[in-house]
């Protein structure tokens, strides 16, 4: 991944989905340790690690140093973006170009793709083997990763006066599919991004040289402007195997040092964690530990970023939503809270203790008031997924009869193994107390 442009974009998106880790890889090292704190700026995932390293694509041992480090550092590699490369400096015809320039475009651009593919593809084969989660049931096989090479619009077709680099785009492309019929069989994946013309630090030195060229540009879009590099990075993103409903993105409002409401952030959300043994996702949208929240400099912000929320928290909230897989069913639980509940996507069974239930669709609405319950998910006879949201209050204790009504996770509990202000609830459920 490169420190600049489309590279950037690409770990951005990446820590800001939910990756455990990104390293970033360039020639200016400098930059790459930038966008590692770009990244942990915008990681969801509370156990993100962002990682620089520096790498010459055109050096065979610079690139294998480059992966090593990568695999020993974050323990395996599942996604590669290889966006290295060159443009043409100058416009000019075949007759009239250098060797030297036509071997420094093959060297950097199709050398480079090489060698960043076989190295990758190396240490994934030696990889164990990943089951593809998919919370629409069907079975999507087994990975060791996947690889995403960044060709262009150049390598499909060629434009007057760019021979060189238009020969150093289709060598990528020829690489890249014969990569993909070879490596299949290993469970890897390798794709190319073909864009066109990408707002990027080697088209801004060029539009510089030649201002006229983002006129030109623009009249030959469709939509008559350049590609941002987050849009490229998006492409990308969908080529990385990722179980799941509709991304679902969040915003945070707050204010600007004159007073005015802004935006905040726009991202996925600060928590995820995998439950049901993968057939479900929890995503913490929102939480806060103390009534009234204290909005101040954003600390409430703040606190939610340093520790990952509880099920639930004493005086606080919690904004949890759970995608749930095809047929999945939560243990019966009770937690001492109220809990507003929206089904937001899908149809699911609320069962209550007592064996009363009720059907809810999407739209439908519960008050949860510390009584004990699970959730089935029941979306399409139970053949797809479904999504829920809760926010969940703190509460009193609650008294029947004259005995305190107690919150028990049962197996839920494994869930929570880890999370700080659970110990007590996690230790007592894992013993059956």
């Amino acid at each position: 991944m490169i420190a600049s442009g489309i590279g950037m974009a690409c770990a951005l998106t990446l820590a800001k989905d939910g990756a455990a880790g990104v390293m970033i890889a360039d020639l200016d090292l400098a930059a790459a340790r930038a966008v590692t704190a770009k990244c942990q700026q915008v990681a969801t995932n509370p156990m993100f690690r962002a990682e620089a390293t520096q790498v010459d694509v055109t050096d065979e041992g610079s690139v294998e140093a480059a992966a090593a480090s990568m695999a020993s550092i974050l323990g395996r590699i599942d996604y590669c973006v290889h966006c290295a490369g060159i443009g043409q400096p100058r416009n000019v015809q075949v007759a009239d170009s250098d060797l030297s320039e036509l071997r420094h475009q093959l060297e950097v651009n199709a050398t480079g793709t090489f060698l960043v593919i076989r190295e990758v593809a190396t240490i994934m084969k030696a990889q164990e083997l990943q089951q593809l989660s998919s919370l629409l049931g069907d079975h999507r096989g087994a990975t060791r990763g996947t690889i995403v090479v960044l060709g262009s619009a150049s390598s499909y077709v060629a434009t007057p006066g760019m021979g060189m680099y238009t020969a150093s785009k289709h060598a990528i492309m020829g690489l890249v599919k014969n990569a993909a019929i070879d490596h299949i069989q290993h469970g890897i994946r390798v794709n190319a991004v073909c864009p066109s013309w990408v707002n990027t630090p080697m088209l801004q030195k060029v539009t510089a040289v030649s201002p006229e060229l983002e006129e030109l540009i623009r009249s030959l879009v469709p939509i008559s402007r350049i590609a941002n590099a987050e849009e490229v990075a998006d492409v990308v993103a969908f080529l990385f195997p990722a179980p799941g409903l509709r991304k679902t993105i969040r915003h945070i409002t707050g204010y600007n040092e004159a007073g005015q409401s802004v935006f905040l952030s726009t991202d996925c959300g600060d928590r995820h964690r995998d439950m049901a043994e993968g057939r479900a996702v929890a995503n913490i949208l929102y939480s806060s530990r103390e009534t009234p929240i204290d909005l101040t400099d954003n600390r409430d912000i703040q606190a939610a970023k340093e520790a990952e929320a509880p099920i639930h928290i004493p005086n606080g909230t919690v904004v949890r939503m759970i995608d749930f897989g095809p047929n999945v069913e939560s243990p019966l639980h009770r937690v001492i809270s109220v809990d507003y509940g929206v089904v937001l996507e899908g149809e699911f069974r609320l069962i209550l203790d007592s064996g009363e239930e009720r059907i809810m669709r999407q739209g439908d609405f519960c008050v949860q008031r510390a009584t004990a319950h699970k959730w089935h998910n029941i979306t399409g006879g139970g053949t797809l997924p479904g999504r829920m949201l809760w926010i969940l209050v703190d509460c009193g204790d609650v008294e029947i009869g004259g005995e305190k009504m107690k919150g028990y996770l049962g197996t839920l509990a494994k869930e929570y193994v880890g999370v700080e202000g659970m110990e007590e609830d996690v230790n007592a459920a894992l013993e059956g107390k």
